[in-house]
């Protein structure tokens, strides 16, 4: 099935508002888009930002950005810019309105899939966020393109959202699991680069 035939089934219905956790727009609404909304829940946001940090100057790519709610919570705690990437075009629009509504003014929509982007894109990133759908199933391929293009800075953070029952290597490429948090179902897993 085509990533973009993925994309548009499933519906936003009785999905609750999304607001910004924490930060200088705290509070702030965020829409969602039509298509799969799998967004992440509001523990497992202030889980991820706990654990993240200052995000002050930081450079992210956002993948299967949805909403774009990652991205502009990372925005309210001093993210600098933002890539946000999805395959699905019915989410431009919202996202994009999403950004402005949040005067994220170096947030970045690119309708694109996640693989062709990060084959193309030079750019390196202080945060790569991933959260992919559930069923797609290539996202050692996706991790092992980012090691090989070296889009990952090297005290850079990769964090990829998976089902709990979902296994995944813990070293690919140059980038290895140093750390995971379960949140009922899902898992946030945390890749960094190793040593040399």
């Amino acid at each position: 099935m085509k990533q973009e035939n993925l994309a548009r089934k499933g519906n936003r219905e009785n999905l609750p508002a999304l607001r910004v956790i924490a930060g200088k727009i705290k509070g702030r609404k965020i829409e969602c888009p039509p298509g799969i909304i799998r967004p992440m829940t509001a523990k497992v946001r202030a889980a991820l930002f706990n654990i993240m940090g200052d995000c002050t100057g930081m450079k992210m790519l956002d993948l299967f950005c949805g909403s774009g709610s990652i991205s502009i919570e990372a925005f309210s705690r001093g993210m600098e810019s933002s890539d946000l990437v999805d395959f699905d075009r019915d989410k431009k629009e919202i996202t994009e309105k999403n950004l402005a509504h949040a005067g994220f003014t170096n947030g970045k929509f690119h309708y694109s899939d996640a693989i062709s982007f990060c084959e193309r894109t030079t750019e390196k990133y202080d945060f790569i966020m991933i959260d992919p759908p559930y069923i797609w199933d290539k996202k050692e391929e996706l991790i092992e393109i980012i090691s090989k293009r070296n889009l990952l800075k090297d005290d850079g953070v990769l964090v990829m959202q998976l089902p709990r029952k979902y296994k995944i290597s813990e070293e690919i490429g140059d980038l290895y699991m140093y750390d995971f948090r379960a949140y009922g179902l899902n898992t946030l897993l945390f890749y960094g680069k190793k040593e040399e």
